[in-house]
């Protein structure tokens, strides 16, 4: 198999997570016997050091109705409320998979020019009706010239969260370039995957998400269209990311110090001998969280879990967890309210549900909101993180 990216062959696979849903689609009961379920496993490009999904959905079928809605998570709002300072010098920002406008929001408040572009038909209805002004497209050449033809080239082009998604990166770039001003910034927010195997985090591997970056295979990727990374940075969201920014080679912008030390970094860290680590325990956390489940159960503690990530299908439907061992999982999005998990289907519920029908333990699936979970939830229970399984105070 041939990578996306570099066009190299022998791609190395390195995980194999069974037959999994698609993530964010939250079912009803009536919905639970015209689910589907595809092979999820991972591969390795020895050049390039890209990881890609062995199964490449339509993204038409995952972005048409989609339940992820960004401003339900404080965390987050957080986050692009300090992404929109670093873009207050911009004259005109396009902010692509703009979801509910949570970038956009701040931008407005700030008087700073800024359109989305957002596939999900839902939830771009959200943002237009709260006054947020958003495109309902794929971000392509198309839509670009129409993006132009209305508000101009822009300066700035954000996507966060966006480009693990993509299933053709490189006509992306393409449409890209021909919206960006010469020295105009396209800044991408990526899951990292030297987080996601340093802390084990198989979860974060789904089928929404078609690759798995490293700088190493970013620098590849803009390489081949004549663009260069600028900048990079460490940021906290999804486990840990990368906030990267790409110009124009003709821009005439060098890298910055941070660049050059991260591709040396990953040249260390990297590597098959690595991966396979990585596999390993992946298998053995996956078997203790469902061990201490187990053992929850056997001594009448209740269990109750908060938020429905999509991280939670993965997890659950390799580790075959269900309504037998977390009876229900809170969310705060009225979207996947009511609704189940995909595969092993836990009711999604209000905290109002939790409030009425309480619980000792709660699996915290959104983990790196952890402190914004105590604070909903009053600091009144033991709080467990599910992979590597341990309790928090």
């Amino acid at each position: 198999m041939r990578c996306h990216l570099c066009r190299h062959d022998g791609l190395v696979e390195f995980l194999n997570l069974g037959k999994q849903p698609l993530a964010n689609k939250y079912p009803t009961q009536a919905q639970f016997e015209s689910e589907d379920f595809f092979p999820l496993a991972t591969l390795f490009c020895t050049n390039c050091k890209n990881v890609q999904l062995g199964t490449v959905v339509s993204r038409e079928r995952m972005f048409e109705d989609y339940y992820y809605l960004s401003s339900v998570n404080q965390g987050l709002v957080r986050h692009f409320e300090g992404l929109a300072r670093t873009l207050a010098s911009a004259k005109f920002v396009v902010d692509v998979g703009s979801n509910d406008g949570i970038l956009l929001k701040p931008l407005k408040e700030m008087g700073v020019k800024a359109i989305g572009i957002e596939p999900s038909i839902n939830v771009s209805k959200i943002a237009n009706d709260n006054g947020l002004t958003t495109i309902c497209a794929f971000f392509d050449e198309k839509s670009v010239h129409d993006v132009e033809r209305s508000y101009g080239k822009a300066d700035a082009i954000v996507a966060s969260s966006v480009f693990t998604h993509l299933e053709d990166p490189h006509s992306f770039i393409d449409a890209a370039k021909l919206l960006l001003t010469d020295d105009g910034r396209f800044i991408i927010e990526v899951e990292y995957i030297g987080n996601i195997l340093r802390d084990i985090q198989f979860e974060r591997f789904y089928l929404d998400r078609i690759f798995y970056y490293s700088l190493t295979s970013l620098a590849h990727l803009f390489d081949a269209h004549d663009m260069l990374i600028t900048d990079v940075e460490h940021i906290e969201p999804h486990g840990g990311s990368l906030r990267v920014t790409a110009q124009k080679k003709a821009g005439g912008k060098s890298p910055g110090g941070s660049v050059g030390a991260l591709l040396k970094e990953e040249e260390q860290t990297l590597n098959l001998a690595k991966l396979g680590a990585f596999r390993n325990q992946v298998d053995t956390q996956i078997a203790a969280f469902r061990k201490v489940l187990e053992d929850y159960k056997a001594s009448g503690i209740r269990v109750g879990g908060y938020g429905a990530p999509a991280r939670v299908s993965t997890i659950c439907n390799y580790g075959s967890i269900g309504p037998s061992l977390i009876p229900f999982t809170v969310d705060d999005s009225p979207l996947k309210q009511n609704k189940f998990s995909p595969g092993t289907h836990i009711p999604i519920v209000p905290k109002a549900y939790l409030d009425q029908q309480g619980a000792d333990v709660l699996v915290v699936f959104a983990y790196e909101y952890l402190d914004d979970i105590r604070r909903k939830t009053g600091g009144s229970y033991r709080y467990l993180i599910p992979i590597p399984p341990r309790e928090v105070p």
